[in-house]
């Protein structure tokens, strides 16, 4: 077992029992302890354990209590508990497993038992922290368009959803941006399709650093892409398309065989939308859709704008 890796909390108020289980767990993890309920409480508040050690009879609140709290504040899986006691019933014991507890270990301690059952529950919780983490990545990467390593088109209409909900519910506006590659057939037909890509990966790359934190960039299919900009009326979404247009007419695509190309983008906008509860995901982005085949219409390399607020 890695020391570094694993931490367990000792809650106990009994100086001479923390002092057993320090010695008979030393070397397993990293140990932090607690005398009384509350400081549990706070400490495993704080800090992410493995294992949590945890006496039934404490000064301020019992084992049942801080363990039940424990489990109503963590909204990860919680550590295992293992409940430290003396006492020997079945009522006990089978109220602190309803509670969650993992097991018990009674007093006085058994030291080979005492250190089997750590091992084991450190073992558990190690392996299910893994799980947890295998999990997030597989939802990351399932979100991603696997080329430009944004939000594909499902992800993004999940975001989108959830922004239009807070912003007809906190009253604040969001934008829209639509935004489509000009002549990327040509792009395609003229230096082939390894160098297509490679403008959508560098148009994807420069858009992103120009957003903030909490804007939501996507592939929305081919060669366009989706920006929400939660909290952004017209004069900022206006702001924003027009520096996204300029950083694009700025990038260069290097070909093998020597030379370079650049390429420009066209940009619909819905702007200023959500407060109204009229206006819905399909409203905002048919008129971020119009605006886009209006800039086209118009030229391209430019952005349009549907009416502020999206109602047409």
């Amino acid at each position: 077992m890695d020391e570094a890796a694993s931490k367990i909390l000792l809650v106990d108020d009994s100086p001479g029992d923390i002092r057993i289980l320090a010695n008979l767990l030393a070397g397993m993890a990293t140990l932090v302890f607690a005398t009384s309920g509350e400081d549990a409480l706070v400490k495993a508040g704080a800090e992410d354990f493995d294992v949590i050690l945890l006496d039934v009879m404490l000064p301020d609140m019992d084992g049942f209590e801080v363990c039940r709290q424990l489990n109503r504040a963590q909204t990860e899986a919680p550590a295992p508990v293992i409940f430290v006691t003396a006492l020997d019933d079945v009522a006990s014991e089978e109220k602190g497993l309803l509670l969650g507890a993992m097991d018990y270990v009674s007093k006085p301690f058994v030291p080979a038992v005492v250190r089997a059952r750590v091992s084991n529950h450190l073992l558990l919780s190690r392996t299910a922290k893994a799980l947890r983490r295998a999990n997030r990545q597989l939802e990351l990467l399932a979100a991603l368009d696997p080329l430009t390593d944004v939000f594909n088109r499902r992800h993004f209409d999940a975001a989108f959803q959830q922004e239009l909900m807070r912003a007809q519910r906190t009253g604040k506006p969001l934008s829209l941006l639509l935004l489509d590659l000009d002549h990327f057939k040509a792009i395609n037909d003229t230096h082939g399709h390894a160098a297509g890509d490679a403008a959508l990966v560098q148009a994807a790359k420069a858009w992103q650093a120009e957003l903030r934190a909490h804007d939501v960039i996507a592939r929305a299919g081919g060669e366009e892409f989706a920006i929400v900009l939660p909290g952004a009326d017209a004069r900022q979404a206006r702001v924003v398309a027009e520096r996204l247009l300029d950083v694009t007419r700025r990038l260069r695509i290097a070909l093998p065989e020597g030379g370079s190309f650049g390429f420009t983008t066209s940009v619909g906008v819905a702007a200023g939308c959500g407060c109204d509860p009229r206006v819905g995901y399909e409203q905002v982005m048919a008129s971020a859709d119009r605006a886009l085949y209006a800039a086209k219409r118009e030229g391209r390399d430019r952005a349009a704008f549907g009416p502020e607020g999206c109602l047409e």
